[in-house]
Parts: C-alpha cells; structure tokens; sequence
C-alpha cells in the first residue's frame, strides 16, 4: 500500500514538471519582437521605428535593446540602449536617432531628418537572460519629391508647305524622383512625344518627355500642357504654341452687282498670317490696273462711277517675314442693277 502510493506520487510530481516545462517552452515560444513591416518618408523628414517585446516572462531578464541595419551582408550597429548603461547612438546616426521611450518592453526611435543612404532592411533585437536573443525587421523606404519644369523650344516654329520634319516643341522634366514620376501630355495638337529615364548615381530617377510636331497654321494658339503625377502629387504646365507662317490671302468687297456707273466700290485683301503681312500689292495678270483706281495698303479704291474698263481679274499679294501668298477675285461689269442683291 506504501509503495503505491510513493509511485503515485512520484508521477503527479513527473507530470507537474513536464507541464510547468511546457508552459516555459510555450511562454518562449509566444515571446515575439514586433516591428513594422514597412515605413517610408521624404528626404529630410522624420520617421518613427516602432519595436516591442510581446509577453516577457517574470524570469526572463532583457539586457540589451539593439537597432542594426544590414549592409552588404552584414549588420553596422544604428542604437543601443542597455539598462545598466544607457543609450548609445552610433556614427552615422549620431544627432539623428533617438529612443522614443527606451524600456524592457519598448525600443522603438525615430530617425530624423532622413538622407537617401537611410533606405534599407533595419533589425531591432532584444539580448535576453537566459533564454538568448529574439529580433525583428523592417524595411524602410526613403522617398524624394522630384523637381518639375516645361521649357518651350528657343527654335522659331514655321509651317513650310511640304514640311514633313517633326521638330522639338517643348521638353518637359521631372528631376530627381523616387520612385519615377508619370509624365504626359494634354493637348488636341497632332504631335507625338518621347520619353526617356535616366537612373542618377543617388538612387533617384530622372523623367523626360520630349513632344515633336510638324508645325502648321492649325497648330498656332494651340495649348500644349505636360502633366506630371507623382504619388499624390500633380504638377502642370503649359504654354501657346506661336507658329509662323505666310499668308492666307482672300480678297473681298466684289458682290456680284457690279453695274455700270454703280459708285464707291472697292476690294480688300485680308490676309492671315503670323507675323502680319507687312506688303499688299495689287496687280492684273494681263496690263495695268486702271486710271481710276487709288491703291491704299490693303485696299483698292475704284473713284468714279463703274465702267467695264475696271473688269478683269484682281491679284493681291501679301507678304511677311516667312513667304508671300496670293489671292485673286474676278471682277464682272453688268450693263444694269440686278434686282434683289443690293
């Protein structure tokens, strides 16, 4: 009966000890570094590094809080915090890491005033008595605004007839981004655009877009506008296009009715052009233009009543700094008034 009761007890005391060895290995195994799976912020501003040590155990001592940051395969030491010692930043960290609230439970920092270089795989570990070391890592992303501009061509735009050549119009760039931005184009123009990146040593990227046409008088006051989006970000730009280009000449003022000894008529040639036609000059493919007539810049004044010496076929010319282009009207003389168009 004793001894039964011996081995009895001696299995309630194995099977305390196997249960109270389980719950250890389960408290270790539910002791957890919690980190951030990703952070990102801009050139220059501040960002928070959040760690924290999950169900420490009564007989578990934390010795030692360690930020590191891995590099080339190996890990440069970023803060240490040590309860015995203190806080320790490392170059080249120095004035720019802090430990938020520094404990056994918290080592969260935040780093300050951030540079390209900063972007990278940082580990946040916890020195543990007895039970070793547990860590965790984050991945953090440093991000730069790009610098954004439109420049118009310094190359006059003049509409040649013939003219197949698509040439520059505008450039527009987004400089020094991360990630790249998206540049496009809004504009009804029949143009057609390029785009290049350039990939600088520092890490950012560089975004330009190049629009070419063929310049022509329906391009002229056409709006052309480079838009660039960059995470929320949208920046625009536009400019007017001025394309040169010769006269466009019609000739107005003959309505059909004009009869004999009919008075003050005359013809104008208008033109469109860009720049403005500087030189009008009238002129009849077969002699001379009348006695009667008085030329005036544009237009041609016919003094007197209407005779059929003034019919015929009336050219103007128009000239600007890119070309000179013609118009012409064919004058008839009718004997009397037609009824109806006066």
């Amino acid at each position: 009966m004793t001894m039964n009761c011996s081995f009895s007890l001696f299995l309630r005391l194995r099977s305390t000890r196997i249960l109270m060895s389980f719950h250890f290995i389960a408290g270790l195994q539910a002791q957890t570094v919690l980190v951030n799976d990703t952070v990102s912020g801009f050139i220059g501003t501040d960002v928070v590094l959040h760690c924290s040590f999950t169900n420490p155990l009564p007989n578990v001592k934390i010795t030692q809080v360690t930020w590191q940051k891995a590099t080339n395969g190996s890990k440069q030491n970023v803060a240490i915090y040590n309860p015995a010692m203190g806080v320790s930043i490392l170059s080249p960290y120095k004035e720019r890491v802090t430990f938020r609230n520094p404990s056994f439970k918290d080592g969260t920092i935040q780093l300050s005033r951030l540079e390209l270089e900063d972007e990278g795989v940082y580990i946040c570990e916890f020195a543990t008595f007895p039970t070793g070391n547990r860590e965790s890592q984050l991945n953090l992303t440093v991000l730069a605004k790009p610098t954004n501009r439109m420049e118009g061509t310094k190359r006059p735009l003049i509409a040649k007839s013939g003219r197949t050549e698509k040439i520059l119009v505008a450039t527009c760039t987004s400089s020094n981004g991360k990630p790249p931005s998206t540049v496009t184009w809004d504009t009804k123009l029949k143009g057609e655009a390029e785009f290049q990146e350039i990939r600088n040593s520092n890490g950012t990227i560089t975004v330009i877009s190049r629009y070419r046409l063929v310049p022509s008088r329906e391009a002229h006051r056409q709006q052309l506008m480079c838009v660039v989006n960059y995470q929320l970000d949208r920046f625009t730009d536009s400019m007017t296009l001025n394309v040169q280009y010769e006269p466009e000449v019609t000739i107005e003022g003959f309505d059909g009715n004009w009869f004999l000894n009919r008075k003050d008529v005359k013809l104008i040639c208008k033109s469109d052009a860009n720049p403005p036609a500087h030189t009008y000059e009238w002129k009849l493919p077969n002699g001379t233009l009348p006695g009667s007539v008085e030329i005036q810049n544009n237009t041609i004044y016919f003094k007197g009543p209407v005779s059929y010496s003034v019919a015929g076929t009336y050219i103007c010319e128009a000239s600007n700094a890119i070309g000179t282009r013609s118009g012409l009207v064919e004058v008839n003389v009718t004997g009397r008034k037609t009824l109806g168009v006066l």
